[in-house]
């Protein structure tokens, strides 16, 4: 939890009981109030359609909703949280977290429901919420009643890189299994890795064993670990049970369980665990920590983002390129995920389920990936990625009007060799000073050194414009 942000904290622990906490900047401590839990609302009928998600479309995604809120919030609680709501999002205009607990241990089957679909029915006039797409709040799970010594922070240093891991799960001699595609979020990724400073995509994992991805991730040590193939939630002995589809020496199908699943990240945990394939996120009526995603909380993986239903292709990639755009404008992963669902719900509109397929989870102290300070430096660098003729034209005219004679210029790449290599301004081109201005900006500007020149050459010449 960061110091400037309001949550509300929803706690179930038993079929009779749920907490709802609130916390602001503003409280000294920590206000709640207690509930009745009336998993009645959640009749046979709604039952039999959570059962048969073929059934999920149209108006049975809002009756499905409008239960599972009704079941949550007794009189009191409903009246608790929107005045909550009113106070946070109307009056003050700032997000609003809620984060969902439900005892794995006591009520399964209960963690089983789809809370994403949550919405608040519309006869109580309050107008819309659909807890999982609203702009202005960001719902997630987390594991009842975590201790706060396992809540671990999942920022990168400053000085590092957001590494990113794609591994690609594409068994080719199972005919069954449809196809795998993957080729745009791979290109987006190195797009992304070449526009942004701070992201280094790393070398695409395709169709590896077992062993030799354990082995890459102790390498390479990826901050997110994203990964595109199969996924179901499958009967054994009574209980579901996840599984995600490896590759063996033969491009034969090797199903791993959730446990077996868990065993890639003894070596290295990353910070976020993207599983882009089929009920990943679906959970066992019987036993929680069977699925995959929950099983990954239970190992201690900070953030899972998993999908709970089959899902195309297109909706795993139109998601995950939108959760990517939005973490490195500085969102939280949480909010980054709230805002792909609600681009999902806008495409596809809410009488299909897909706004409700993505679900994260969340053991993190925080969702920020990037500390304040390192983001606004990365704005600043990539503001000038792209600089018009206008803003190249003044920062020469600046330039030229503080180094001159030339020779001031060369004693900034001399004296400065650990920002630029041996020779920089020698290799420029031109038959005259201006000409070779005109070269170097173009040249720091393709290396995404012109923050770093400026700032130096402020440090070293007062009179240099403060304003480019």
């Amino acid at each position: 939890m960061t110091m400037n942000q309001c949550f509300c904290n929803i706690l179930v622990s038993n079929e009779n009981r749920v907490r709802v906490i609130k916390s602001t900047p503003q409280l000294a401590n920590q206000e709640e109030l207690m509930g009745k839990l009336n998993l009645g609302k959640i009749n046979d009928k709604i039952r039999e359609i959570i059962q048969a998600p073929a059934n999920l479309k149209g108006e049975q995604i809002t009756k499905v909703g409008e239960a599972l809120f009704e079941a949550l919030f007794d009189d009191q609680l409903r009246e608790y949280f929107l005045s909550y709501h009113q106070e946070i999002v109307k009056q003050q205009d700032a997000n609003l977290g809620v984060i969902l607990e439900i005892n794995e241990e006591a009520m399964p089957e209960v963690v089983a429901y789809p809370w994403e679909l949550m919405c608040l029915p519309e006869k109580y006039n309050q107008g819309q919420i659909y807890f999982a797409t609203n702009r202005k709040l960001s719902f997630y799970r987390r594991r009842y009643q975590l201790q706060e010594s396992k809540k671990l922070s999942i920022k990168i240093n400053q000085d590092e890189q957001l590494k990113i891991a794609l591994l690609i799960s594409k068994p080719t001699a199972d005919s069954g299994l449809s196809n795998v595609e993957y080729y745009e979020v791979q290109q987006y990724l190195k797009s992304v890795d070449t526009k942004q400073e701070q992201v280094k995509f790393l070398s695409v994992m395709n169709s590896l064993n077992f062993y030799s991805i354990v082995e890459r991730l102790e390498t390479e040590k990826p901050d997110i670990f994203h990964f595109i193939g199969h996924g179901q939630l499958v009967e054994k002995n009574g209980e579901g049970v996840g599984q995600v589809a490896f590759v063996n020496e033969f491009g034969e199908t090797n199903w791993k369980d959730a446990k077996m699943f868990g065993q890639l990240f003894t070596g290295h945990q990353p910070k976020v665990v993207i599983l882009q394939a089929c009920e990943t996120g679906k959970q066992s009526e019987t036993n929680a920590f069977s699925s995959l995603a929950y099983r990954l909380m239970l190992e201690g993986i900070p953030v899972v983002i998993a999908m709970q239903y089959k899902v195309s292709n297109q909706t795993g990639i139109s998601f995950v390129k939108e959760f990517y755009s939005k973490i490195i404008e500085g969102n939280s992963v949480e909010m980054a995920v709230q805002k792909a669902r609600f681009k999902l719900g806008i495409e596809n509109g809410y009488e299909a389920r897909d706004f409700a397929i993505p679900v994260v989870f969340m053991n993190a102290l925080d969702g920020y990936l990037f500390a304040k300070e390192s983001m606004d430096i990365t704005k600043k660098k990539n503001s000038f990625l792209n600089l018009t003729g206008e803003q190249k034209r003044k920062l020469r005219e600046e330039i030229e009007r503080v180094l001159s004679p030339e020779d001031k210029l060369k004693n900034i790449f001399k004296e400065y060799p650990d920002k630029f290599e041996a020779n920089f301004y020698n290799q420029i081109a031109g038959g005259d000073y201006r000409t070779r201005l005109v070269n170097l900006i173009i040249e720091l500007n393709n290396k995404q050194l012109i923050v770093d020149f400026i700032e130096i050459v402020r440090y070293e010449y007062y009179n240099f414009d403060q304003d480019l």
